[in-house]
């Protein structure tokens, strides 16, 4: 019986690594996750917004939009990294895009991860 395969996974190690957890994710997710700029529509941020899960009402401008997020990068402000440049990164066994790897805090519960890696997570 084959064990099912997860991008997500968090150990109960006790001290240093407690309540860490790690996922692996294209950079390519990584990237398209910068946050948008006034160079967007309304329509292109507000998409954005919704993928990462930030609120917004439908009277913002694009400038109330844009000030409404509070990350420069969705994925890499919820993480432990403090960069792009601090990632581990390697390509996939298949040969296509290089992926990364992405430690975030948690208390080993996957309900209770940020919101934002939860498009992210199989």
């Amino acid at each position: 019986m084959s064990e099912e395969v997860t991008n997500r996974w968090s150990d109960d190690y006790s001290g240093r690594w407690a309540g860490r957890a790690y996922l692996i994710v294209p950079v390519a997710d990584i990237d398209s996750a910068d946050a948008p700029t006034d160079s967007k529509t309304i329509a292109q941020i507000k998409t954005w917004m919704d993928s990462y899960g930030y609120e917004y009402t439908s009277d913002m401008s694009k400038s109330d939009l844009l000030q409404a997020i509070p990350v420069s990068n969705a994925l890499i402000d919820n993480a432990i990294q403090s960069g792009k440049d601090t990632l581990r990164k390697n390509n996939g066994d298949d040969g296509d895009s290089s992926k990364a790897l992405l430690k975030f805090a948690c208390d080993n519960d996957a309900d209770n991860d940020p919101s934002v890696f939860s498009s992210t997570i199989n």
